[in-house]
Parts: structure tokens; sequence; C-alpha cells
């Protein structure tokens, strides 16, 4: 016998709605409710399970916000807010010298500015938005003949 292997993706917010109907107020099974929103069947057990620990009753109450609110996130938050973004990018294309500015550099201003942001992160915003590392060009000096010669 052949063994389907699903990957579970994160519930919206309709999916837990749904699920929590379902299994309050019909017959169906945990395993046909999974098929029907495509989650797993631990994950449809779980989202019951946090909705009636949350304070759901079938029987007395309707499904509101907070039986199927999604969770906090755990971790570290991240730097990149759309502010911080926009000040990186707007330095690098702005300013005259800003694509000959390093990643550290770019970190160092916004320090100085009171937003504390390593350069791996200012690297990784500058990725995200399509800009690649470059170097300044440099004309070629004149050599001495070529001078010689103009000044003739």
């Amino acid at each position: 016998s052949t063994t389907i292997i699903t990957i579970a993706k994160q519930s919206t917010q309709a999916d837990r709605v749904t699920v929590v109907a379902l299994r309050a107020y019909t017959t169906k099974t945990s395993s046909e409710i999974a098929k029907i929103v495509g989650l797993s069947i631990a994950t449809v057990n779980h989202i019951y399970a946090r909705a009636i620990e949350r304070g759901f009753d079938p029987i007395h109450t309707k499904i509101t916000d907070e039986y199927v609110q999604d969770s906090p996130r755990t971790g570290r938050p991240t730097k990149q807010d759309p502010e911080t973004v926009n000040t990186i990018l707007s330095k690098v294309r702005l300013d005259r010298y800003g694509r000959e500015k390093t990643c550290a550099d770019i970190a160092g201003e916004l320090s100085q500015e009171g937003k504390e942001i390593l350069s791996s992160t200012v690297w990784t915003i500058l990725r995200k938005a399509g800009l690649r590392k470059t170097k300044p060009t440099r004309k070629p000096r004149l050599s001495k003949k070529i001078r010689a010669k103009r000044l003739a």
C-alpha cells in the first residue's frame, strides 16, 4: 500500500472558522473536515481543541473571532519594517554616492540616526529590492604618449 504524505499549510482564519463550524454543528469526522478544508487531521483537532479552550461552547454560543484568532508568533521581531526599508533604499537611490556606499556605511548612518541595524540586514533589504553590488566606474588615465599628442 502507498502512503500519501500531505504537507500542512498554515491555516487562515476562514479555515479555522470552517473547521469549528463543521466540527460543532455537523456529524462530519475530523478526516472528512481535513479533506474539505485541506488541512491535516491533527491540525483540525488542534483548531477545535483551541477554540474550546478559549471558551467556545457548541451548544450556547456562536463562533466569534476570539475563538479562532491567530496566535502571536514566537521569535525575534524583524527590523525590516517599511520605514527602515524605505530609509535604506532612499539612501542608496537618492544620494549621489549611494551606490558606492558599503552596507556597513549605511548601517553606520542608520545607527547615528538612532536605528540599530546590522550591515547583513541592510544587504538583505538591498537584495530583496533587486539591487546588486557595484563598483564605481573610473575613467582610464591618459598615457604619457596620448597626453603629449593632445598637448601638441
